[in-house]
């Protein structure tokens, strides 16, 4: 698990995507599709990448489409945070994913990481306070994934 969160993209695969968005974006709305490649590897690049990343994938989920399932946005969007060591955001998206799958063994490796960097950063605290609030947000996204299925 820790090689997927820590995996860095090849800068020509970022470039390549990067260039695809920025066609499609010219013409009108992205694809689904080409958003989401992009995202994909912006989370795998530099920190401020990592945060364009994050804003591209919550733009999908509140899009209405079917062209990838809103399970991956939110599974990516849980790695985008451990990468940007915002650990709260990462359990919420993790938590969003075992309520609806509770089963999801990819989500559970994840939880299970982002709670061992929690420890070895020392924030697991400050994490669950602020949990809290990200609980709430994170209702509202299990509904749409539930309503979803």
């Amino acid at each position: 698990m820790d090689c997927i969160v820590d995996e860095v993209v090849d800068p020509n695969d970022l470039e390549m995507f990067r260039r695809v968005y920025a066609e499609q974006l010219k013409r009108g709305q992205p694809s689904a599709v080409a958003v989401f490649q992009f995202a994909h590897a912006l989370i795998r690049s530099n920190r401020r990448d990592v945060q364009m990343g994050i804003e591209l994938l919550e733009g999908l989920l509140r899009r209405d489409t079917e062209d990838i399932p809103k399970r991956d946005y939110v599974y990516f969007l849980a790695i985008a945070h451990t990468r940007a060591k915002d650990y709260d955001k990462a359990l919420s998206y993790v938590d969003i994913l075992l309520h609806a799958e509770n089963q999801n063994r990819q989500a559970t490796e994840l939880k299970a990481l982002i709670e061992k960097r929690m420890k070895k950063d020392g924030i697991m605290g400050m994490a669950i306070l602020g949990g809290g609030a990200a609980a709430v947000v994170g209702g509202v996204l299990v509904a749409a994934l539930l309503s979803k299925k």
